[in-house]
């Protein structure tokens, strides 16, 4: 019964991310191609800041090295 109720509750969770995720996207499932289109741009522009994001951290550390040992 513990597994029962374990699994019950994660589904309950994924279930209200799901919803979560689609009231802020704006996504209105109604429409599968509009809906599809709008994913589509939104996980490019998750990739983009991903990208930079990275890019940056990056770059800081290349620039702690240069700085550490030029010296």
């Amino acid at each position: 019964m513990n597994n029962l109720s374990k699994t019950i509750l994660i589904l309950f969770v994924i279930l209200l991310l799901l919803i979560i995720f689609f009231a802020l996207t704006g996504i209105d499932l109604r429409k599968p191609e509009q809906a599809l289109l709008t994913l589509i741009d939104k996980v490019a522009q998750l990739n983009r800041s991903l990208n930079r994001m990275l890019r940056n951290v990056v770059f800081s550390i290349q620039n702690t090295v240069r700085e550490t040992f030029n010296r």
